[in-house]
């Protein structure tokens, strides 16, 4: 069945990207689009109608006037009716209003306003404010301000328009599957690949844990992986594989193609010992993916320049930005233009949950050329050291991911969890290997 839809003649290209997203990538349902001198969006097939409140784009007839940080909510309510998949849902844009019969349904929360600010991220644009790295701090992001960064609110109000098809005798199955990816960003590759980080470490032991025993233990630690008799307590790759094949999974292993002397690079890409990691990775089938390096957010010629650092026989076709540098939306167009397939930067940076307000893959939208990309976003939802901060609880810790795994799979999403490849051995995370390993046989 193909459902017709109206919307009003402004902001085109913005209702048509949410539209298509909700609909063909999320919902799978055929529609066609219709401009027309309304004042809502009108949603009809057969003889039924479903009326959204247009509750955001027709107060910004002029092209992209929309794009100011005062038009972000000031308050977020929270509204319960027939369709809500949750106890109530958060209403950005729009009212609490749903008006039902047998053949029509009308509603006031403006699900597609909101879900094009969730999904496109443009209040990053908008906000000016930004931490010591150029990114949005969590706090200032609304989802985290009112307390539902860990629901996908996007998801939800596509359960609603579900509901509200099924209310009027059109039933639409979730084809989604759950799936699980297990990412690994390879921000330090050895922990003591240089006699420098010895001594730093050793300096450490003695004057910052006012240890002797650690400092001699540091040193056989050293002697050890010298001799070929132990593996530097960074060198995990294996270990991640083995762990990820038993769970019937891939991990996916993100490199920075940095240069030592570059900003913040803390190893050669192209050093031997590296080259030969990420052919050993590619062998077995797990997936080399890049962690563009820290000044390459929102430089095309130098993240053209990285890529080309990679093994030739490898190919690179998704990753993640170091430190999770965004800006929108030179980082989304930057990597669209560098043949980029997939992306997993839209994580938080202090919080876990779902920053972009949803589990599913979705192709991003450059919100200044108004263009839908061929780049899918796959949204981060957990990385283990914002998560650490606010669980040291090996137990809490453990049981917050699995929450967030639950609810990722009652959507059917992608559950996108990040652990680094060297926090097995540094202090505070000690015997760590027994929670990862807990939790990657639990999703």
């Amino acid at each position: 069945m193909i459902v017709n839809i109206q919307i009003p003649n402004n902001n085109i290209p913005e209702r048509k990207y949410i539209i298509d997203i909700l609909f063909t990538e999320f919902l799978g349902v055929e529609y066609s689009i219709e401009l027309a001198n309304i004042s809502c969006y009108k949603i009809s097939f057969q003889d039924k109608i479903i009326e959204i409140e247009d509750a955001f784009f027709n107060q910004f007839p002029k092209n992209l006037s929309y794009l100011k940080e005062e038009n972000i909510p000031n308050k977020v309510i929270f509204a319960k009716n027939k369709f809500t998949p949750e106890k109530n849902i958060p209403v950005l844009y729009g009212n609490l209003d749903v008006v039902v019969s047998d053949k029509s349904v009308s509603c006031g929360i403006d699900i597609f306003a909101s879900s094009f600010f969730m999904l496109t991220r443009w209040e990053e644009n908008v906000i000016c404010e930004k931490d010591k790295h150029g990114r949005t701090p969590d706090e200032l992001q609304l989802s985290v301000k009112h307390n539902f960064n860990e629901r996908p609110i996007v998801n939800e109000y596509v359960e609603m328009l579900r509901q509200m098809f099924l209310h009027l005798g059109f039933e639409i199955k979730n084809k989604h599957k759950y799936k699980t990816k297990i990412t690994h960003d390879i921000d330090f590759f050895a922990r003591y690949d240089k006699f420098s980080k010895l001594i730093k470490a050793i300096g450490g032991d003695i004057f910052v844990r006012k240890s002797f025993k650690k400092a001699i233990n540091t040193l056989q630690i050293y002697s050890k992986i010298k001799k070929g008799k132990a593996k530097d307590p960074y060198d995990t790759f294996d270990y991640l594989m083995n762990l990820s094949e038993k769970a019937g999974l891939k991990s996916h292993f993100y490199f920075i193609p940095a240069m030592l002397g570059e900003d913040d690079a803390q190893y050669n890409i192209s050093d031997k010992g590296v080259m030969k990691t990420m052919l050993h990775i590619n062998k077995r089938g797990h997936i080399v993916g890049i962690h563009g390096a820290y000044r390459s957010y929102k430089n095309k010629n130098l993240y053209y320049e990285e890529l080309k650092r990679f093994p030739k026989n490898i190919k690179i076709e998704e990753g993640r930005q170091h430190f999770l540098r965004f800006k929108n939306p030179e980082t989304w167009q930057m990597l669209e233009d560098c043949k980029i397939k997939k992306d997993s930067t839209i994580g938080f940076i202090n919080n876990v949950g779902f920053r972009a307000g949803t589990c599913f893959e979705y192709s991003g939208f450059n919100i200044l050329t108004r263009e839908k990309l061929k780049l899918k976003e796959q949204p981060l939802i957990v990385m283990e050291q914002a998560l650490i901060k606010k669980y040291p609880d090996k137990n809490d810790f453990f049981n917050k991911i699995i929450a967030l795994k639950d609810t990722v799979k009652k959507y059917k999403g992608i559950f996108v969890f990040l652990w680094h490849n060297n926090n097995f051995n540094v202090e505070e995370w000690k015997n760590f290997k027994t929670v990862y390993k807990k939790v990657i046989n639990n999703l």
